[in-house]
Formats: C-alpha cells, structure tokens, sequence
C-alpha cells in the first residue's frame, strides 16, 4: 500500500515537475500585470492525472488558472495573451466588449493532436484553460452525446 501510495504521489506531481510552457508563462505574466494572484482549486491536481490517463473525450492534458480581483485593461490583456503564446499558436478567435470582457482563443497542432489555449477576461475575473485533443476522438465524442439526446 505505502509503495501504491509512493507511486501515486509521484505521478501526480510529475506535470507539476514539466518546464515552464507558454501557458505557465502567461499566466506568471498576467499575475505580475495585474496584480492578481492565481486562485488555488482543490484536488485539481487529481483531475489532471485522470484526464492524462482517462483521456475522456480524446483530451490528454488539462491546465486550467483562475484568477478574481484582476486590473487590467482588455487591450492589454489580448496584448500580453498574444505576446505570451508566439508564433506556434495560431489565433482563432478573439472577441472584446466594451464592458470590459475580453477572449481569446488559440490552437496549434501536436501531431495527431490539437492544443487550445483559451484566455479570457471578465472585468474583474480571468481564466486561463489549455487542452490537448485528439479531434477525431471529440468528434466521436460529441456525435455520441448528440445522438443521446434525441
């Protein structure tokens, strides 16, 4: 059981372990520019280890960041988002209101894979999400959900 329990222990805190990527850069940035700090979401590393493992509807990497009482302003943020992801993220959508919500959207190809990273602002709250998706596998997914609700 301790060995079980050792085991476990480590492959959760393996992607903990991983370099620093756009995503975990972004989200260092947007803390340090608007003061926010990053808002703790319990066992949500056991959530991570059950998509990379579970991979439900094709997805194989979750990081998610949530931040409450952000200042900044919209322009700014789709500034640092564009300037954080780089050229390998290509922007799909990009959507600002004038009450102060901004989103974006990026994806870039892995292999077999898409990779989204989705960057949003709502006045005074922000979240980050990244995935990594077999599409073919979302597909499958939702046209079997699709078909249940008929």
């Amino acid at each position: 059981m301790r060995l079980f329990l050792g085991i476990l222990t480590i492959l959760i805190a393996l992607p903990l372990a991983s370099p620093a990527s756009e995503f975990d850069w972004l989200v260092r940035e947007f803390s340090r520019e608007s003061g926010a700090k990053q808002t703790h979401i319990p066992l949500f590393g056991v959530m991570r280890f059950a998509v990379s493992v579970g991979h439900p509807a094709g997805a194989s990497e979750l990081k998610l960041a949530l931040f409450e009482h952000t200042d900044l302003e919209p322009r700014r943020f789709s500034d640092l988002t564009d300037a954080a992801v780089g050229r390998d993220w290509k922007p799909m959508v990009r959507v600002r209101s004038r009450s102060g919500e901004s989103t974006n959207i990026y994806a870039q190809t892995d292999g077999r894979n898409l990779r989204l990273l989705i960057a949003s602002l709502d006045r005074e709250e922000a979240a980050f999400v990244q995935v990594r998706i077999r599409p073919e596998e979302l597909m499958k997914f939702v046209d079997d959900h699709a078909q249940a609700k008929k």
